[in-house]
């Protein structure tokens, strides 16, 4: 993950969207990862998964991502090409998740009111820093903490996991 990313915001979420349907509940028991890319808010705007291109962020209002945990919203994200999404506030599952998966997330007060689709955006995970490069406005993100920074950098949890054990079992 680099650790500054520009891009497009190619979505706006209201306040309070269950993140369930980011994929609707036909594929909510997918599996298969390039699937639930292609199906990313099809139920929403069936060429979303089209138009996507690396770089491209999803902003949100408060409470994005609350509901029932199921990791295939976030996956589909990942999968369509979205590279960071920005909330005003983030449902603590959905965060935990976003980690997990390696997934930068944001909470930024005052994202949905001063950035919209097609706005080109700066973003320094690592700090919290978020440029408008359209508008010139600049949004000071909760950065993630350090150690989940790491753990998104490394790949995730289960990429993180695994190189703390390598590391423990190497002998000194």
């Amino acid at each position: 993950m680099e650790d500054i990313i520009r891009g497009k915001v190619v979505w706006q979420f209201g306040d309070n969207f269950n993140a369930d349907l980011i994929v609707g509940s036909r594929y909510i028991e997918e599996r298969d990862p390039e699937v639930l890319g292609k199906v990313c808010l099809a139920d929403l705007d069936a060429g979303f998964s089209q138009r996507v291109k690396p770089g491209d962020m999803v902003i949100a209002g408060r409470n994005f991502g609350y509901g029932h945990p199921h990791y295939q919203g976030l996956i589909s994200l990942q999968r369509a090409g979205v590279s960071v999404l920005i909330a005003e506030s983030l449902y603590p599952v959905w965060y935990r998740m976003a980690v997990f998966y390696a997934f930068p997330a944001l909470e930024c007060p005052g994202i949905s009111q001063k950035a919209k689709p097609n706005d080109q955006l700066e973003v320094a995970v690592s700090t919290g820093l978020v440029k408008n490069l359209t508008t010139g406005e600049v949004l000071q993100a909760e950065p993630m903490p350090q150690f989940l920074l790491d753990i998104v950098k490394e790949g995730g949890m289960v990429a993180h996991l695994k190189k703390k054990l390598a590391a423990a079992q190497t002998p000194k």
